[in-house]
């Protein structure tokens, strides 16, 4: 059965049309309605579905997630979470931030589009206007110097700040991967050389208040490329969020103006060119990066009883090249954590990605779990390669062959409950990611939000942060969370169509026989 049918099965009513209007009021009723392309019914949501053999547990979400909590810097919120909904929201939001903001704006994403001159002029006269105001900018180093068409890259477009402003008020920070040095960093041309890693963290300070995103600054994130953002305010959180970029910065080049437009690349004093000397830039940077983590644990355990009002906040960071994987044993905690409770009390979970490409550590933690398990991901039409030149255009293809021979695998090993759905949106992409577990409630009692989009890039190559959110037992505010937290998933589902071998096999017919030979390469670097 679908998430869709474990999560809101009672009893069946007639089919209603799929229009978003009726989506969405049913949405707000606790009522779900299925694709008509697969001519399913809408349910109520009074009970989950459950094994026979289950029984309800007493445990609360806090006691189940106990565990990750520990050697984890954690947070409780007592303000109420805001879940975002649209693009265009949330540049409204990004806006609104820079605009009001007394004493720092702090943004961290893979790049800043090149378009994005209304953001560049509101980050200006918010410097302008207020002499106290620090911004400080992460970027990837090398998609932050990719230059477009026009020959203008972030960089280009961010260097006149710094040159008015100076580089004391106006800081953009520009990691750049170990990983690509020597004689690889001459060889491989632009857009190529990302492939070896990248700084892909997701989030947007404004003085206490923090959106914690997958999307980055670029146009096509404003409007109709659909994502998941949350604005959380507490300054505890936003504090340890902006030391993390200050601490990713301290070992990032800097971005300096050189006048007439033209801008240079410097180095932190101290740290080494990743390109030229990675080991000890591996060296100084995990000692940088273990020095945060720990301090921030000591200083942030979770002491004391916790209130089943509270909501608890983990923040969790994947530096695989520089030896951090903090979040990749706090997934595999997860996984087990999830999969021992299904054992006696039935659970399911939701996942989505952008992309069909998650890494054999995630696969076989899904394949093993006992839980229920739905996988969202974008159909080739909503991937963002799908309109893409040259080779790159082949990989929707590539991603629904990966599909294909997993949902095949899920099969063999009669896991029926394992299903996929691709988001399906006309002139829409996808670039969703993060968790959903119901355990064997009606609403969620954990989600996933950030960068990752649980690949092997996620895992192996990038620089990668989400946080876990647990909702208290008690408390309208917790409530509200995990309402919205259920619409959140029914929206995206809603714009989704399930997916069976026979569609994937029909799909892959035609693709060229070179493409499997790359699949070793699409994994790792996709």
């Amino acid at each position: 059965m679908a998430l869709r049918n474990l999560l809101l099965c009672s009893a069946y009513a007639p089919l209603l049309a799929t229009t978003a209007a009726k989506i969405q009021a049913a949405a707000c009723l606790g009522v779900f309605v299925h694709n008509d392309a697969y001519k399913r019914k809408y349910v109520s949501i009074t009970a989950p579905c459950r094994s026979s053999k289950a029984r309800y547990s007493t445990q609360s979400a806090h006691q189940v997630f106990e565990p990750l909590t520990k050697s984890r810097p954690v947070f409780r919120i007592r303000k109420p979470i805001r879940i975002i909904r649209e693009p265009s929201d949330f540049y409204h939001e990004i806006l609104r931030g820079i605009k009001t903001a007394k004493r720092r704006i702090c943004l961290s994403s893979l790049y800043l589009g090149g378009e994005e001159t209304e953001l560049v002029e509101y980050l200006d006269r918010a410097l302008t206007k207020n002499s106290h105001l620090q911004v400080h900018i992460l970027l990837d180093c090398l998609r932050g110097t990719r230059t477009d068409k026009t020959g203008r890259s972030s960089a280009h477009l961010l260097s006149p700040l710094v040159a008015k402003h100076g580089c004391e008020r106006m800081r953009v920070s520009l990691y750049h991967t170990p990983a690509l040095n020597g004689l690889s960093k001459r060889l491989w041309p632009q857009r190529y050389n990302e492939t070896f890693g990248l700084q892909h963290i997701k989030l947007y300070m404004f003085d206490n208040e923090a959106i914690v995103s997958g999307a980055n600054l670029s146009r096509d994130y404003f409007t109709n490329r659909q994502d998941r953002y949350m604005k959380i305010d507490d300054r505890m959180l936003t504090d340890y969020f902006v030391q993390l970029v200050h601490t990713i910065g301290g070992f990032s080049f800097e971005l300096r103006s050189s006048g007439s437009g033209k801008y240079h690349l410097q180095m932190v004093d101290g740290i080494p060119d990743p390109s030229r000397d990675p080991k000890q830039f591996v060296r100084l940077a995990n000692a940088a990066m273990a020095e945060l983590l720990y301090g921030s644990e000591v200083k942030h355990s979770l002491e004391g009883t916790v209130s089943a009002s509270d909501t608890l906040v983990i923040p969790t960071v994947q530096m695989n090249q520089l030896g951090i994987t903090q979040d990749e044993a706090h997934m595999d905690e997860f996984f087990q954590l999830t999969s021992n409770y299904a054992l006696e009390h039935g659970c399911r979970n939701l996942m989505a990605s952008a992309y069909f490409n998650f890494s054999d550590f995630h696969k076989q933690n899904v394949l093993s779990s006992k839980s229920r398990w739905d996988l969202l991901v974008a159909s080739p039409e909503a991937n963002g390669f799908y309109t893409a030149s040259g080779i790159s255009r082949y990989i929707p293809d590539m991603y629904s062959l990966i599909e294909y021979q997993f949902l095949k695998t899920a099969r063999k090993k009669s896991r029926g409950d394992i299903l996929i759905e691709e988001y399906m949106r006309d002139n829409w992409t996808f670039h969703g990611k993060g968790v959903w577990s119901y355990l064997d409630q009606k609403l969620p009692q954990m989600t996933m939000i950030g960068s990752p989009n649980y690949g092997y890039r996620s895992v192996y190559c990038d620089l990668e942060a989400q946080i876990t959110i647990i909702p208290g037992s008690e408390g309208s505010n917790n409530l509200d969370l995990q309402r919205g937290l259920h619409k959140e998933a029914l929206y995206l589902l809603s714009h989704s169509k399930m997916i069976d071998e026979d569609t994937l096999r029909r799909r892959i017919r035609n693709s060229p026989l070179w493409l499997h030979a790359l699949k070793p390469f699409i994994l790792k670097k996709m």
